[in-house]
């Protein structure tokens, strides 16, 4: 727990106790009236008792969280004996000056460890922070790969510093040698995976064995046959086709495909697709009371000029065969994640729409109008610094800190503007649509542009709303390997790995827009999730960090060359061995779907992502969140010592006969007559 904060819980509970009436806490004072030769004897008792529970020392409250060690602690020259972690190896250290706004700017030290960069400050300008800015201390430290992009300007000697998070840091310094280590060091498309395997290196060298290996926790075949998929009625089949990736290299090596078709010709259906992405199956829901079975799929886009010959074009022959098992003649949907217009737009580029009028029983198309990878960063960073500065966009160089000067008025307003809730509100009703159709025996095709971004929203979305064992952290885990890794999500360039100016553009928040929307989900049902809040507030922190193998690749034959298993740790090995700390104590079952509402007025903002880094305890700031279990023991600590203390002025005046039939006095009789 960090000091600041175990102080200000210490205070609570000391406030709490000093401001208790006597006979509220043991109910003395309300059992038979003293006789009057006693009043005054047990007043003064009683003006003893209370003189006690106001002397009662309480913490003295200090803004300084950046105390980090848990070790012993080593002194690093010139840090003023702030401390520093030693489990952390320092590779620069750098005196600066820091920017807190366009008229505040105060003496720094830039400290770059193995993992970290911190801004260390001297107490003075600590104590000055607490009336300048709204940010903790916390605010000025980030995981070195969260630097997106960064220029130094020779003439002031001032580097600007923009991290994924949309934080933005501006320093002086007198030369360029922090520009240099932040950025140069991983400008090339190899370096980034340094501290991924710097990691797996470490915990090897401790010896360190996980219970389960996160790498494992999602087998193609063992999720398949626990949807309920026959593989024995020769329908489907799991297929090897792409053991090397040749029929598509995004796509995962094992795929679950209708067993009529030959290899050839599979090979001949994927040239219909944009990237060879070819309809699959990615779900089977099984509505077992019902008799429903039906079956959703995923792709990219159909190519212009796809579909020439009705009678004997193999796209429209496996697309007929896909989607008409199982569905009764009830038809299919094809929901297309995109807007009408964009999709039509893509013709030019080579792409198209599927002409239903072709297929045998397609309903019709859905278009989702869900937005594109552009206007969804720019929302996002929008949200965000109207969150971190009270305005929409940072005016390089001036970024205020001060909330004096950060215009904050009508913040729902602005924060509404950026459009972030209203795209939320788009994903997760199409979710709902597509599930809604599952549920009635109607099989559904998912594809956006390329199918590794939106569809990989929505498939994921629906069979969150189905499934409930994707509402657990190892169902989770493995619906996000299922969806998001196998399947291609471009990790690589939507989290801005490559620095490089060509790649910027494709650099989009997409995961975290998929957290968020499940974080809208588990407001709807608190008890249905296994997991809490701070499981995917985790998720959207290490998404950036470049820490776990699973998000540095843009599909699954990316991370095999890489031989990601082999040098790098699974996310999921983590979460799994550190399980206590996402449970969701609410957790109660709910077995079947679940009916969720996707309107703007049912969705709300989240504080714990959006105000991370504000003073009063948000996010990962706060104890309970990140050691629930260690922060009820020192709540239980801290209450037994105060009890106990109070029992003993209690005996000491002999008051025990007043209480002996009080339950808190029972309860804590032994340890009183111990000496405990």
């Amino acid at each position: 727990m960090e000091k600041n904060d175990e102080n200000v819980e210490i205070q609570k509970t000391n406030s709490k106790i000093q401001s208790m009436k006597m006979q509220d806490f043991f109910g003395i004072f309300d059992l038979k009236k003293s006789k009057d030769d006693n009043k005054d004897k047990n007043e003064n008792k009683k003006e003893k008792i209370d003189s006690f529970l106001h002397s009662y020392p309480s913490a003295k409250i200090t803004y300084s969280n950046i105390n980090i060690a848990k070790t012993e602690p080593i002194k690093k020259n010139g840090l003023n004996n702030n401390i520093i972690n030693i489990n952390q190896l320092i590779s620069f250290d750098e005196s600066v000056n820091i920017f807190i706004d366009e008229s505040n700017i105060r003496n720094s030290h830039l400290v770059i460890q193995n993992y970290e960069c911190k801004f260390y400050f001297d107490d003075k300008v600590l104590s000055e922070f607490g009336k300048l800015i709204h940010f903790s201390t916390t605010y000025f430290e980030f995981p070195i790969f969260y630097a997106y992009k960064g220029k130094y300007d020779e003439e002031t000697h001032i580097t600007t510093i923009k991290l994924k998070d949309y934080r933005t840091f501006r320093i002086q310094s007198e030369n360029n040698k922090v520009y240099k280590k932040i950025f140069e060091s991983f400008n090339n498309k190899v370096d980034y995976y340094r501290y991924a395997k710097f990691y797996k290196e470490v915990q090897d060298k401790k010896n360190f064995k996980y219970e389960i290996e996160g790498w494992k926790i999602y087998e193609p075949f063992k999720e398949f046959i626990r949807q309920g998929v026959e593989f024995s009625d020769n329908k489907f089949c799991l297929s090897s086709i792409n053991n090397n990736y040749e029929l598509c290299e995004t796509y995962p090596s094992i795929l679950i495909i209708p067993t009529k078709f030959s290899n050839n010709e599979l090979f001949q259906i994927s040239q219909n697709r944009m990237k060879n992405r070819i309809p699959v199956l990615t779900y089977f829901y099984n509505g077992l009371k019902g008799g429903v079975k039906s079956y959703l799929y995923r792709s990219a886009q159909i190519k212009k000029g796809g579909i020439i010959f009705k009678s004997k074009n193999l796209e429209v022959e496996y697309i007929n065969t896909i989607m008409n098992i199982e569905n009764n003649n009830n038809g299919f949907i094809i929901f297309d994640c995109r807007t009408e217009f964009n999709a039509k737009a893509n013709t030019l580029k080579g792409a198209g729409i599927e002409d239903i009028s072709l297929y045998n029983n397609c309903q019709k198309i859905i278009f989702g109008s869900m937005e594109n990878i552009h206007n969804v960063r720019k929302s996002l960073k929008s949200a965000l610094q109207i969150s971190y500065y009270g305005k929409e966009n940072d005016i390089e160089g001036k970024i205020s800190f001060d909330m004096k000067k950060s215009n904050m008025t009508n913040f729902l307003s602005k924060f509404e503007s950026t459009k972030w809730l209203e795209y939320l509100s788009v994903i997760i009703k199409g979710s709902i649509l597509v599930s809604k159709y599952l549920k009635k025996n109607i099989n559904v095709l998912v594809h956006c542009s390329d199918g590794w971004d939106r569809t990989a929203q929505v498939c994921s979305l629906v069979q969150i709303i189905l499934d409930p064992y994707y509402r657990t952290i190892e169902g989770f885990a493995v619906l996000v390997e299922k969806e998001w890794v196998s399947f291609g999500h471009k990790f690589t360039s939507r989290n801005g790995c490559e620095t490089k100016k060509e790649k910027q553009r494709d650099r989009s928040p997409i995961f975290v827009q998929f957290l968020h929307a499940v974080y809208q989900i588990t407001m709807q049902y608190p008890t249905a999730f296994e997991f809490n809040n701070y499981f995917l507030l985790f998720l959207c922190k290490e998404i950036y960090s470049n820490k776990y193998g699973n998000f540095l690749f843009n599909c699954e034959k990316e991370k095999v060359n890489y031989k990601a298993t082999e040098t790098m740790i699974s996310i999921w090995s983590d979460v799994l061995y550190n399980k206590s700390k996402y449970i969701n104590d609410l957790y109660s079952p709910i077995y079947g779907s679940i009916h969720i509402k996707g309107d703007i007025k049912y969705l709300n903002i989240w504080n714990d992502f959006f105000f991370n880094y504000d003073k009063i305890g948000m996010g990962k700031k706060n104890k309970f969140l990140l050691d629930k279990v260690e922060y009820i023991n020192k709540v239980q600590e801290d209450k037994n010592k105060s009890i106990l203390e109070l029992l003993n002025v209690i005996k000491d005046n002999g008051l025990e006969n007043l209480i002996k039939d009080n339950n808190i006095y029972k309860l804590y009789k032994d340890k009183l007559n111990n000496n405990e």
